[in-house]
């Protein structure tokens, strides 16, 4: 298996040529286990509030939530490309989408 991360470029470059698996993880063992399988493309999502929280829609979903479940699926460090979901009202202005998307990519990095 190639050791190299899957990038932003590699899965645009799959389109229209391959099938693209795309599964969602929200931590560790289960990115893990979606990476092994050679899963190029794993996201965590803001269905984690269901999923995972136990609330009854992903509006409850927050920043801090979102940030958590990030960092435990970055921990897993995966080839795959590692995408994840802006919360209910994180991306109400231009402004507080960018920061919070940095907030995402940071967690990503910094597990």
């Amino acid at each position: 298996m190639n050791p190299r991360k899957i990038t932003v470029e590699d899965i645009r470059a799959m389109k229209g040529r391959e099938k693209i698996a795309a599964l969602t993880a929200y931590d560790f063992p289960m990115t893990k286990l979606l990476d092994e399988a050679g899963i190029p493309f794993i996201h965590v999502g803001d269905t984690l509030g269901m999923v995972v929280l136990g609330y009854p829609d992903t509006t409850l979903v927050t920043m801090a939530d979102m940030e958590h479940h990030v960092r435990a699926a970055a921990r897993a460090k995966p080839r795959a490309l590692l995408a994840a979901d802006l919360p209910f009202r994180s991306y109400d202005t231009a402004e507080s989408a960018v920061a919070n998307a940095r907030r995402l990519v940071d967690a990503g990095r910094k597990p």
